[in-house]
């Protein structure tokens, strides 16, 4: 059976895009890149994958309930990857901009806020708190899914393209201008977290599954809380009000556990309009012009 621009979701599109855009960008780096086949075998298969999810549409497959599941919340379990892959493809263009936020950080403060704000509070409590908030962000990306899957189902694949493609929009700005980060740029006593009783220990696990030397600026930490709280307010008004707290204090922790400069979580506030606004001018388009609330 022929398959129809119609047949695809908007995010199937997204992720298409996403995956040529940067195999276009693998192309141009190619002399500096190592082991680009195995980036193409990846996009393959999930471009394969797509299609197969896009002609089981059109089957009895698209009444099962694990079919749906995994037919719409596929892009969200591919931000990892995406996100691991930025480490990968920057610094073909530049390279690490860390030295310049470092002296920015130096210029507009007086000192590394990074390294002084877990100084003047080392105590492990405070530590928990923050970590806590941090590990809660992760939680967020598939929970709100779930949450719209669970409560508010019409505006599920709405939800998830937002996501999905506000995610994505950060990761190639990262893969353009490549930023440590304080964890991965300072050493020693100044790139490590004060440890608190459970939380660091989660966050550690966490980062080392899935964080990379690349994604400090503009704090997509930053960018993407709010735009959790922004599709929670409008969608899921009860998730909103569960994750606000944690969300207002993450904000703090990335500069906290030295995930980001402040410059950084600066950036994460500016960046959100642009972000937002890309993302819903994408999905009226893809959508064919339906209008798109907020």
């Amino acid at each position: 059976m022929k398959i129809t621009k119609q047949q695809f979701l908007p995010v199937d599109i997204v992720t298409l895009g996403y995956m040529a855009v940067t195999l276009l960008y693998m192309v141009v780096g190619w002399n500096r890149l190592t082991h680009v086949g195995s980036h193409i075998v990846a996009r393959v298969a999930v471009a394969v994958f797509i299609f197969a999810m896009v002609q089981a549409d059109t089957t009895k497959w698209h009444r099962n309930t694990i079919y749906y599941l995994i037919r719409n919340f596929y892009p969200l379990l591919l931000l990892t990857y995406f996100y691991k892959e930025t480490g990968y493809l920057n610094n073909i263009f530049f390279d690490y901009l860390d030295p310049w936020f470092v002296s920015a950080e130096q210029h507009l403060w007086g000192m590394q806020p990074s390294i002084e704000f877990s100084k003047h509070f080392p105590q492990k409590w405070f530590s928990e708190i923050m970590n806590f908030s941090y590990f809660f962000y992760y939680l967020q990306t598939i929970g709100i899914g779930l949450a719209a899957y669970f409560w508010n189902r019409s505006k599920m694949k709405e939800i998830i393209f937002f996501i999905f493609t506000s995610f994505v929009i950060y990761y190639l700005f990262f893969a353009l201008f490549p930023v440590k980060g304080p964890q991965f740029y300072f050493y020693g006593a100044d790139a490590k977290a004060v440890d608190s009783y459970f939380f660091s220990k989660l966050v550690k696990i966490a980062q080392g599954i899935g964080e990379t030397h690349t994604g400090a600026f503009p704090s997509s930490h930053v960018g993407m809380s709010i735009i959790f709280l922004i599709l929670t307010f409008k969608y899921l008004r009860k998730t909103f009000w569960i994750i606000l707290i944690p969300v207002v204090l993450l904000w703090f922790a990335t500069v906290y556990i030295k995930a980001h400069y402040l410059v950084d979580v600066i950036g994460g506030f500016i960046s959100v309009p642009l972000v937002y606004d890309l993302t819903r001018w994408l999905y009226k388009k893809l959508t064919g012009g339906n209008k798109v609330s907020g």
